[in-house]
């Protein structure tokens, strides 16, 4: 029996032009989230990472606060692991959408930015998983289905020899694998979402005749005294 830990990266520099790296929040969030991992797991027998800019710096951030090092030439990058291009799916919607400036514009324009946001992106999101648009977009809502089953398929080979592997992503593919394990309605995904925590850890269990979901988003690391740093973007 193994166990895959399903890591979001910390908090990403949302509204920044490059937003493929780590807040200052963010690389607190890892470090938190290592130093409990130390205590909890003790090390890992294999890592494995997206090919993203903030699945490295959060998995580089969270193994050295567990004393482990961490080498690239020794993990599995898998691009599968990889977030959907939210920026591609929000233009879709319009001018005022099309690059993080003009979004953030928009937003800080409406009397509630937090509540625009949040109804923006949700309707972003429809029209993509809804599949009347596809070839609007970079990837399809069903390509991107099937490469997160794909790494997580790969990922499961890799459980076979590591008893402990960790796997750094983002809260799109840890909804997606949740949706799928809890046999949740597909378009559901995007409640789940909304509710995984950055740096948050969802456990799965695998053993030779099933794979179950053990704990999903848990972020008591964060909890109490780091409250403040709880975060969902």
């Amino acid at each position: 029996m193994s166990v895959i830990y399903l890591i979001r990266h910390g908090q990403a520099s949302f509204g920044q032009e490059n937003y493929d790296e780590l807040s200052r929040i963010g690389h607190q969030q890892a470090n938190i989230l290592g130093e409990s991992l130390r205590d909890r797991v003790g090390t890992f027998d294999h890592m494995v990472l997206g090919s993203m800019v903030r699945h490295k710096q959060t998995a580089e951030q969270c193994l050295n606060a567990m004393s482990q090092t961490f080498d690239q030439t020794e993990s599995t990058v898998h691009s599968g692991w990889n977030e959907y291009d939210h920026q591609d799916i929000l233009a879709q919607l319009g001018d005022e959408f099309k690059t993080p400036q003009s979004i953030e514009k928009y937003v800080r324009s409406q009397p509630n930015p937090k509540a625009t946001f949040e109804k923006v992106f949700n309707k972003a999101m429809d029209r993509w998983m809804s599949g009347d648009h596809d070839a609007d977009y970079v990837e399809t809502w069903q390509h991107y289905q099937a490469r997160i089953k794909k790494a997580l398929k790969a990922t499961i080979e890799i459980a076979k020899t590591a008893e402990k592997v960790a796997v750094f992503s983002s809260g799109g593919p840890i909804s997606v694998v949740s949706q799928h394990l809890l046999q949740v309605e597909p378009n559901k995904v995007m409640q789940v979402n909304w509710t995984i925590v950055n740096s948050s850890v969802t456990k799965l269990v695998s053993s030779s005749s099933r794979l179950f979901l053990s704990t999903l988003n848990d972020h008591s690391h964060l909890e109490g005294r780091y409250k403040e740093l709880i975060t969902y973007k």
